[in-house]
C-alpha cells in the first residue's frame, strides 16, 4: 500500500508540489530555531480550538505521515490562517511606521 500511494505522488505534480508545500511548513513549526512562531501558533491554536494541534512532518517512505501532515495542517488551518494575517499586518504597519519616523 505504501508503494502504490508513493507512485501517485510521485505521478501527480499536483500532489507532490501539495507534499513538499505542506511538510515545509511542518518542518517550519517543528524547528527548534523557530520557537516564538511556534509559540503563536499554540496561542492561537488554543483560542481557536480550546486545544492545541501538534503538527506531524510527512516522511517520503510512509504515505501515513503525509496523511497525518496533511490532517494536522488541515485541523490547523484555521490558525495557520489567522497568524499569516496578523504577521501580514504586523509586518505592514511596522513598514508604515519606519516610512514616517
Amino acid at each position: 500500500m505504501n508503494l502504490f500511494i508513493g507512485e501517485i505522488f510521485k505521478e501527480s505534480d499536483k500532489f507532490m508540489q501539495a507534499s513538499i508545500k505542506a511538510i515545509k511548513i511542518a518542518l517550519f513549526f517543528k524547528s527548534t530555531n523557530n520557537k516564538y512562531f511556534i509559540g503563536q501558533l499554540r496561542t492561537l491554536q488554543k483560542e481557536s480550538y480550546g486545544k492545541y494541534v501538534q503538527i506531524a512532518i510527512g516522511n517520503d517512505t510512509r504515505w501515513n505521515s503525509h496523511y497525518e501532515c496533511f490532517r494536522t495542517l488541515i485541523k490547523s488551518k484555521g490558525a495557520l490562517q489567522v497568524y499569516l494575517f496578523l504577521s501580514y499586518y504586523q509586518n505592514a504597519i511596522t513598514w508604515k511606521i519606519n516610512i514616517i519616523f
